[in-house]
């Protein structure tokens, strides 16, 4: 008899393929492990703001079609208002997304999450530009500011003594990109480095401004923020000149037996290479195995190995917490960016606590799920 997951998965206009790739990690993962007796019953969930919908497809993978857990692509703040109904099914739910919010509601006992730590990520980067004193111009896109990155940068640059001495939000239609007010802060600001937080489409317009404006826009060294440093993106856009150091919490050179697993499985079975998508398909696939083999009451605490590292759920917040990775963009083949990761950032449960507690007092941005535009 087959066991019956239920998938909730999002559109993405700049990542047509992120529920496929999700699914395909997943799904491989799964055979990997001789469970081909489980079966996916997906759901559309659009951008993933609409709370209401959320809800009923939820409900409906849980009465209808009678899952025995649930996978969803969903920020904090679109999942919390499905906890009740986790609650009432005693089902696990398991979310997956890539940590560019915050939790507002308190953890709850079926519901864990599997997050790419993008506010950590986006924290260390800040940390990174504000060393020795720096002033820093926040660069971020019209879309990434409304989330909790350009937030975790201010604090790090921070706690490393820097200053924020300048703030460049680009607008985003693309025939109305500019960054003649990046380059007029960029020059009577006295900034000494640049955090550059941009993802999806916004990026490669950023990146490609940078280009057209060599060699005034890439005096300063960049500070990315993890998803302006996601591999499908970089492969696309032109190398603009500069020095430009990334945080990550993966990365395709990432050396391990799980990752070469991981790597070979995607590249041979749909002929692609893996990205951070497929990633959290292939996470889910271990928090799921456990949940259903070993019960729900074990995911608190609970470690498995990952492509990116050791991964574990934090026992009181049920967030994920893994190594991140400190990288440089290149110029890679036919002159297009590239991503090397030069240095392991062990992440203890402390850091993790850190990060995830320290939330600024009044909460704004975007409600669809990150990388969902």
């Amino acid at each position: 008899m087959s066991i019956a997951v239920g998938l909730l998965l999002p559109r993405s206009t700049d990542y047509p393929s992120l529920g496929f790739d999700i699914l395909d990690g997943l799904r491989y993962h799964l055979a990997h492990h001789q469970r081909e007796d489980i079966r996916f019953i997906a759901e559309n969930i659009g951008y993933g703001e609409d709370h209401a919908l959320n809800y009923a497809k939820a409900e409906k993978l849980l009465l209808q079609d009678n899952v025995e857990a649930v996978i969803a692509y969903c920020n904090v703040s679109n999942a919390e208002p499905i906890y009740a109904l986790a609650a009432a099914a005693g089902k696990p739910f398991i979310f997956v997304d890539p940590g560019m919010q915050l939790p507002e509601a308190a953890a709850h006992p079926y519901c864990y999450h599997i997050s790419l730590q993008g506010v950590h990520a986006c924290r260390i980067a800040g940390y990174m530009a504000g060393e020795k004193n720096r002033k820093v111009l926040m660069a971020t896109s019209f879309y990434d500011g409304g989330y909790r990155g350009p937030w975790e940068y201010s604090r790090g640059l921070e706690e490393a003594g820097g200053s924020i001495c300048g703030n460049y939000v680009s607008g985003y239609k693309e025939a109305e990109f500019s960054i003649d007010n990046y380059l007029e802060l960029l020059h009577s600001s006295g900034a000494q480095s640049v955090a550059a937080c941009f993802s999806a489409y916004l990026a490669d317009l950023f990146i490609k401004a940078l280009k057209e404006k060599y060699p005034a826009a890439i005096a300063l060294p960049f500070y990315c923020s993890p998803f302006m440093a996601e591999e499908q993106l970089l492969s696309k856009c032109d190398f603009p000149g500069g020095t430009f150091y990334a945080i990550v919490p993966w990365a395709s050179d990432i050396q391990g037996e799980e990752q070469q697993l991981f790597t070979t499985t995607i590249s041979r079975e749909k002929k692609k290479k893996p990205n951070i998508f497929h990633l959290l398909g292939w996470e889910a696939g271990s928090v799921l195995l456990q949940a259903l083999e070993k019960g729900v009451d074990t995911l608190n605490g609970f470690s498995y190995n990952s492509p990116r590292g050791i991964v574990t759920i934090h026992p009181q917040t049920q967030f994920t917490y893994a190594p991140l990775y400190k990288g440089v963009i290149m110029a890679g083949e036919q002159g297009k960016c590239a991503l090397h990761t030069r240095e392991t950032l062990l992440v203890s449960a402390a850091d993790h606590e850190l990060v995830h507690h320290d939330k600024p007092e009044m909460g704004s941005g975007w409600k669809n799920n990150y990388l969902c535009i």
